[in-house]
């Protein structure tokens, strides 16, 4: 199943309000077997939830099948994989969820960036035949290997979507660029039957995958399934472009006979001589290009966020006046969808502004994805008190006797009490510490501090449901830099209620 590498699609009327244990925020992307959702866990992490078509739902022996895939996936273990979560075979429309890696594809890497180095597509090989190891080991063939199922983080590839595609088969699914493996990878035995795919098989995938990341092309040129197919069963792949250095390679993972190819241990054993050993946790920094550094670093940063019309109460002065809607990512691929309605004029516009946010004016378009963030994070209070010695700090201090709010609760809603949690209680120096606000006043102007006597330059502004959003020191506005190891207090203040406040902790580990 791809993944959506444009703005995230709100949830429609036809999707689910929760999969599983998790409430689901937007739609990450579709593919043959069903649709992909972004998630979050009851700890605050996001997933990745993929559900299957009600056509295959419906289907007793794929049912099966799936279970026993996903039985086998969970097994997967290696680092170089997005690891299954969960999953539940018996629910009404069965699911899985994968950690969500901040990541882009190597297929949007490459086609954004342009073909890799030599050394930067041998780094990939080795993590590529590390997470292939690991599948196998599992007793899977991963079957649909391709560039757009393996993830660039800085600290090595990600190989998703594997043992999925042997659970849709026999279903009466049809070939596709998307069931069964896609023919621009896949190996020519794949093409003749599935009986006689193996671990070889994902090996001559991963050598189309590494052909694709050094010349920006796969091994055949066809433009429809069929014509691919032909190509793959009768003529020899197309490796124009490939440097010299990649030919051994690249070209003995795509030699026809599956005995011929190497084993994922192998190509480790191939490239490692001229992998290098004096790289920190971050090896993309010494492998990968600026342009393609560019990219990844894009995707690390985090979601971006359609916003909701904003007032001039960002900026503390004047009343209420609403501005135009406009619609800005904070700098990856995916976009958290506002519960701004979605006209067609909006779509336009969110196209024509998908430009990398500064980080300047971060602060201000966190505002209206509240409705989303504020149902699933942990609730806080409304009176500041310091964290318990040696411990993780309290989130936010309720009164004692005082239950915590219900999920959409009376304390969600505009207008009541207001209150202030974090996204997590804690994390390390690179962690975004996300404020979430709610019982704000509609347009309430809104100041944030932190530690008591650093403020922020700019005033949140609550949308029409009393939220707002607000991500901690991404613009370096209270200090240069990462901030500090230690627990960390912000506080908000309405701008003209008399001084109203809330209080929320976290911690920053050493």
């Amino acid at each position: 199943m791809d993944v959506s590498t444009g703005p995230l699609d709100p949830l429609g009327a036809g999707d689910p309000g929760t999969v599983g244990p998790y409430p689901l925020l937007a739609r990450l992307g579709a593919g043959s077997m069903g649709r992909v959702y972004l998630g979050r866990s009851a700890a605050g992490r996001l997933v990745a939830v993929k559900t299957v078509h009600a056509g295959l739902a419906d289907d007793a022996d794929f049912r099966e099948r799936f279970a026993r895939e996903v039985g086998a996936v969970r097994r997967v273990s290696g680092v170089y994989t997005a690891p299954v979560i969960a999953a539940d075979a018996d629910a009404p429309v069965p699911w899985l969820a994968t950690a969500y890696v901040p990541a882009p594809s190597l297929e949007r890497l490459v086609r954004t960036a342009g073909p890799l180095p030599v050394d930067a597509v041998r780094w990939l090989a080795a993590g590529c035949a590390e997470a292939l190891e690991s599948i196998h080991a599992a007793g899977l063939v991963h079957r649909d290997l391709k560039p757009s199922n393996v993830l660039v983080a800085t600290d090595g590839p990600r190989v998703i979507d594997f043992g999925l595609a042997r659970a849709a088969e026999g279903a009466g699914m049809t070939l596709s660029r998307a069931t069964v493996g896609t023919p621009a990878f896949m190996a020519p035995e794949q093409a003749r039957g599935t009986r006689e795919v193996t671990a070889a098989s994902d090996v001559y995938s991963l050598g189309a995958t590494l052909l694709f990341a050094a010349t920006g092309h796969g091994p055949y040129p066809g433009r429809t399934v069929l014509e691919l197919v032909a190509q793959l069963i009768g003529e020899d792949p197309d490796v124009s472009g490939l440097p010299p250095g990649l030919a051994e390679l690249v070209g003995g993972c795509l030699a026809r006979a599956p005995r011929a190819r190497p084993t994922p241990a192998e190509i480790i054993a191939m490239v490692a001589p001229d992998l290098r050993s004096d790289i920190g946790p971050d090896p993309a920094r010494g492998y990968l290009p600026e342009a393609a550094l560019a990219v990844v670093d894009a995707h690390r940063a985090g979601p971006t966020v359609r916003l909701t019309p904003l007032s001039r109460f960002a900026d503390g002065r004047g009343d209420a006046e609403p501005a135009p809607a406009a619609a800005e990512p904070v700098s990856r691929d995916v976009a958290f969808a506002s519960d701004t309605p979605r006209t067609e004029e909006n779509r336009r516009r969110a196209g024509r502004l998908a430009t990398p946010l500064t980080a300047a004016a971060l602060a201000a378009v966190l505002i209206g994805v509240g409705a989303l963030f504020g149902r699933y994070l942990t609730p806080g209070g409304d009176r500041p008190k310091p964290p318990p010695p040696n411990r993780a700090p309290v989130l936010a201090q309720q009164g004692e006797g005082d239950p915590p709010p219900p999920v959409g609760g009376e304390r969600d809603r505009p207008g009541t009490t207001p209150r202030l949690v974090v996204n997590q209680p804690h994390g390390d120096g690179s962690t975004t510490f996300v404020v979430h606000g709610s019982g704000w006043r509609p347009g309430e102007a809104v100041r944030l501090t932190l530690d008591g006597t650093r403020r922020a330059p700019r005033a949140c502004v609550a949308d029409r449901r009393g939220t707002f959003n607000y991500a901690v020191n991404q613009d370096h506005e209270f200090v240069t830099g990462a901030l500090p190891p230690g627990a960390h207090r912000v506080t908000a203040v309405a701008v003209h209620r008399g001084g109203t406040a809330a209080t929320a902790w976290f911690t920053v580990l050493r």
